[in-house]
């Protein structure tokens, strides 16, 4: 943890010791939060891919995979814009800047979970894969809240208060972990009482972040037209849209693909061996969180030489932080299996250290984007995807059929760090630009 604290301090390039000290908590504070959130997602998948036949966790897999898709367009036209704009634009009136997120967010989800359940109803009538049916028919009804969950916890990190979301991701882990007992208890776990139970522990995490961030027990302020916010939104967002499209070829279509190919029993594998790696994927996404408007400030006030600084430094950290986790995966792979799965999952055990290599391309890509991002170039995103997606695809075709599962591992390996490696040369090329040499001296 002291290495950590010690590289916040180095991105916030601060001279004084009291802001050391303020990023350093809010350092500590939003891996917590990103600990608890992957807790959460942890203990679910882990106890599902327990207790559930494989078959059915296969289903499970599926069905979270898709939520994910429909997940990536929420953040692309609400959390990415907001992370951005909100910062720079309604710094005076966040709460009802919020409230009025509130509203877009209820127009979104209702388009997102229509069509994830006009899916699941087509499944149903079909005839056939009922297990995964039921799962996409849960998933639609958990979907407005588990997302309302994420966009409440990111506004958290808008106002730089990480404690409050991780009372957020605290309230809803309690509420998963006992709501999956409950189920477990009662002979009642399934694919759609899973995504019932985790939509509806979401709730109480949303109250309560609401009622900390201000929205809601205060007397009523307009926010601002939702119409305006939502063409910020858009403009912003959607260079982001196209690219969350090709994101999900880049890194979900191996298990579609593996359902397909090989069955729901191999898409369930493919998931489960995923989670030890979850935890330091979580890990890296924080610090992206944390970093973002940082950035965005730096690239505000024309301080882009400090903003490329910073985005160097991320990059180093998380991807040699997330390569000690990937060896000591490699190192204790068997036994951790063992003590997850029972080895249930054993003949592909050693997946378990290669998914490490994830979190390694996507730490190494992340300070790089997210530099981008608060340079206000979102299309980079769109380009990189629009690289890494044919990698992800092509290999995911061509192993999948050579190697089954293990096949689908590489393609998805394969898919990160093209990403990664896309990123690393679009920010090489933006800060060797003469607009940013120009503005920096």
């Amino acid at each position: 943890m002291s290495s950590l604290l010690q590289t916040t301090e180095l991105l916030t390039s601060d001279r004084t010791s009291g802001r050391f000290r303020v990023w350093g908590i809010r350092s500590a504070l939003s891996i917590l939060d990103q600990g608890l959130t992957s807790g959460a997602g942890l203990v679910l998948n882990l106890l599902l891919a327990r207790w559930l036949s494989k078959e059915a966790y296969g289903a499970f897999a599926v069905a979270f995979a898709t939520l994910l898709f429909l997940f990536g367009f929420h953040t692309a036209l609400l959390l990415e814009p907001m992370s951005v704009m909100g910062p720079a634009c309604y710094s005076t009136d966040m709460a009802g800047y919020f409230r009025t997120y509130l509203k877009l967010h209820t127009g979104l989800v209702i388009v997102l979970s229509a069509i994830l359940g006009g899916v699941a109803v087509a499944f149903a009538l079909g005839g056939r894969a009922h297990d995964l049916a039921w799962a996409l028919g849960g998933s639609a009804l958990a979907l407005p809240f588990l997302l309302l969950l994420w966009l409440v916890r990111r506004m958290c990190y808008v106002v730089h208060r990480p404690s409050m979301a991780s009372w957020g991701s605290a309230t809803y882990l309690i509420f998963v972990v006992v709501g999956l007992f409950l189920l477990h208890g009662n002979n009642r776990l399934s694919p759609f009482s899973a995504f019932l139970m985790i939509g509806a522990a979401s709730v109480p995490a949303v109250v309560v972040l609401l009622r900390r961030l201000g929205i809601i027990g205060e007397s009523f302020r307009q926010g601002p037209a939702w119409r305006q916010v939502a063409s910020e939104n858009w403009a912003y967002g959607r260079w982001l849209v196209a690219g969350t499209v090709l994101f999900t070829v880049t890194t979900q279509i191996q298990t579609y693909l593996a359902a397909v190919f090989l069955g729901l029993v191999a898409a369930g594998t493919l998931r489960a061996l995923q989670i030890p790696s979850l935890v330091m994927l979580q890990i890296v996404t924080a610090f992206g969180l944390l970093v973002l408007p940082s950035l965005a400030r730096d690239f505000g006030s024309g301080k882009l030489e400090r903003l490329r600084k910073k985005a160097l430094l991320v990059s180093i950290f998380l991807a040699g932080l997330a390569l000690a986790y990937a060896a000591a995966l490699a190192v204790f792979s068997a036994p951790l299996e063992h003590l997850l799965f029972h080895n249930k999952f054993s003949a592909d055990g050693w997946l378990i250290p290669a998914f490490g290599l994830i979190p390694v391309f996507t730490g190494f890509g992340t300070g790089f984007s997210m530099a981008l991002r608060a340079a206000q170039k979102p299309q980079v995103d769109l380009l990189a995807n629009a690289i890494s997606a044919p990698a992800g695809l092509i290999s995911a075709f061509i192993l999948i059929r050579i190697w089954g599962v293990a096949g689908a591992g590489l393609s998805m390996i394969i898919g990160f760090a093209v990403y990664a490696f896309v990123f690393f040369f679009l920010f090489q090329r933006w800060s060797k630009t003469p607009v940013v040499a120009n503005a920096v001296a």
